[in-house]
């Protein structure tokens, strides 16, 4: 991809053509977001998305997709693909800098969600700082209208920004949807306690919803300390400890499941306010997205267990994953 300096633009619109190219090097160089560039440049965001449309069409922008390029891992995306079940495999490059595999995840996800759903239906979206960062950087595409709901309880807090309620509001105002809230503790004090809050008619919205959702995106977490489950202020050390004694390898939605995939009870598992494993089997779509080194081992878990029909992650932790 490169960003010229020339313009096809007649002389009067030099000025115009001037504001695009610097749009253009803001978002494509400088990696800032549609919103931070609508703020900084006081325009709106819409205004942004035109201007960086026209940069293509005036040749400010162009973009070219190298043959040598590793982002075409076709073959490795169909070994996974058959390994593990799955309807289809997307892989992005890690990048040295994180913030830049997140950007690539951000795209193909936009990419995915946009084939995946139909205008006005419903996407569910668990939670974590994966989910955090392509929720912030997914690509805007109002048009789809997509409303968005979580698909467990409130946990962690708002301000780390992994709070589902959180996510989302960043997914849904990029699909052009609404943002339905679950107020709800994700673990309540007693088995007692979670069958009547989700038997009670004010909860009857957000079971309308979870029956209505078409795709949903799960993100996975190992149970160490170096996970948004500890870092969140979910689990305690110790807790961890005792999860991975039982034979514990990750948690997706918070319920955890050993080596093939299995949910395991836990001190905590009848007390969950979310949709079940059941549940998910029902739902069209479901996409598991994780990337780094330290995910192999639990996306392994997941995928085992066969609940996934998509997985989105970094081409090293896919060959990881079909290592013999």
């Amino acid at each position: 991809m490169a960003v010229s300096r020339d313009s096809e633009e007649p002389t009067g619109a030099d000025s115009r053509a001037g504001q695009i190219a610097k749009i253009a090097r803001l978002y494509y160089i400088e990696d800032l977001g549609q919103r931070q560039i609508a703020d900084r440049l006081r325009v709106s965001t819409a205004s942004v998305s035109r201007a960086l449309a026209r940069a293509k069409e005036l040749g400010i922008v162009r973009i070219a997709i190298s043959e040598s390029a590793p982002a075409a891992h076709s073959d490795l995306e169909v070994e996974v693909e058959r390994r593990f079940g799955l309807r289809e495999c997307v892989l992005v490059s890690r990048f040295e800098r994180t913030e830049q595999t997140y950007r690539a995840l951000a795209v193909e996800m936009g990419g995915l969600l946009a084939r995946l759903s139909k205008t006005g239906s419903t996407l569910g979206l668990s939670w974590g700082e994966t989910l955090k960062a392509i929720g912030e950087r997914l690509p805007e595409n109002r048009r789809l209208r997509v409303d968005v709901v979580p698909i467990v309880g409130a946990m962690g807090t708002i301000e780390t920004g992994v709070y589902p309620n959180s996510i989302a509001r960043s997914f849904a105002e990029k699909l052009g949807g609404k943002a339905y809230l679950v107020n709800t503790p994700a673990i309540v004090d007693s088995p007692e306690v979670r069958n009547s809050l989700m038997s009670d008619s004010n909860f009857e919205q957000v079971r309308r919803l979870w029956r209505r959702l078409s795709t949903i995106v799960l993100g996975v977490s190992g149970l160490d300390v170096d996970t948004s489950v500890y870092r969140g202020g979910i689990f305690t050390k110790s807790e961890l400890s005792r999860m991975r004694a039982i034979g514990g390898v990750c948690a997706t939605n918070i319920v955890v499941l050993d080596a093939q995939g299995r949910p395991i009870s836990t001190p905590f598992s009848d007390r969950i306010v979310s949709l079940t494993m059941l549940e998910m089997r029902e739902v069209d779509n479901v996409v598991l997205v994780a990337v780094g080194d330290n995910k192999v081992a639990p996306l392994r878990a997941a995928l085992r267990g066969g609940f996934a029909h998509v997985l989105v992650t970094d081409v090293e932790c896919a060959r990881a994953l079909v290592a013999p």
